[in-house]
């Protein structure tokens, strides 16, 4: 009995020790949240977070952003190499592609957001943080190349336009890339995309090209009840000889164009999930 009971109260101190000093990122977070209340929504400005000054569109859409990334490390990878190659997909106002490099600062890494206002940001976030190095380009990941119709949400659920649903978004016309075309090029060490409900027609498009990818985080957006994405990723991943993990279900009831009667309260059939797939060494 004594050793579960000494490492319980281990436990129970190193949850006080947390609680009264909190890690650096975390109290971040926690400054940045208080802030927040008193920001309203969609209102540029320029926050302080563990050293990283960081210029923002709605300062309640970093806050998450932040906890996911640098409190939760819900992108870190390991890699054999010291300078991954790595395709940031949907790179907002560059947080992921920051982390990256605190985790790898030789990457090299290509950051892609469709909305031109945000990749401003990213860009202007990246070169004020030591990471200037990273190319920040202001396209769509898309299935074709040329230019699509974006929905332009202004915080970090824009989407082309027939992907997502319930946006009330801005409409314009962006560039768009291939990104089978970007992935045959050359090996890729890490695929991260994160674009808002485009993602099974981009891998679809990608099949034949995913052998240069060693390994992916996806973020998979369920939209629709009637037509679940998550198996055809995973079948599309496996296909391509993946092996896959999911984690991290995000509920998105304010994504729900039709919500439906349901005996459970508080259920959301609208969410998001972490799709990690990676390849045996």
């Amino acid at each position: 009995m004594r050793q579960p009971l000494l490492r319980r109260a281990r436990g129970a101190g190193a949850a006080f020790k947390r609680w009264l000093f909190p890690p650096r990122e975390l109290a971040a977070w926690h400054y940045a949240c208080r802030v927040a209340a008193a920001v309203p929504r969609h209102t540029p400005g320029e926050i302080v977070l563990d050293g990283y000054r960081l210029a923002y569109a709605d300062l309640l859409t970093l806050c998450p952003q932040w906890r996911d990334i640098f409190v939760d490390g819900a992108l870190r990878f390991t890699s054999a190499s010291n300078r991954p190659r790595i395709l940031d997909c949907g790179a907002n106002i560059g947080l992921a592609a920051l982390y990256f490099k605190h985790l790898y600062p030789q990457a090299r890494i290509t950051a892609y957001e469709a909305d031109p206002a945000l990749a401003a940001l990213c860009r202007r976030n990246l070169t004020s943080n030591g990471a200037g190095d990273v190319d920040v380009d202001a396209v769509a990941v898309w299935a074709h190349e040329g230019s699509v119709s974006f929905q332009k949400e202004g915080a970090d659920s824009g989407a082309i336009e027939g992907t997502s649903v319930g946006l009330a978004a801005e409409t314009m016309t962006v560039p768009s890339i291939r990104l089978r075309d970007v992935i045959a090029r050359n090996p890729i060490d890490l695929l991260k995309m994160d674009i808002e409900g485009a993602e099974v027609t981009v891998l679809t498009d990608c099949l034949t090209a995913l052998d240069n990818v060693h390994a992916m985080i996806l973020d998979v957006h369920e939209f629709d009840p009637r037509h679940r994405r998550t198996p055809e990723v995973f079948d599309l991943l496996e296909r391509a000889g993946f092996r896959v993990s999911m984690s991290n279900v995000v509920p998105l009831p304010w994504r729900s164009t039709a919500p439906v009667a349901s005996p459970f309260p508080d259920n959301s059939d609208t969410w998001a999930v972490t799709v990690r797939a990676w390849r045996d060494q």
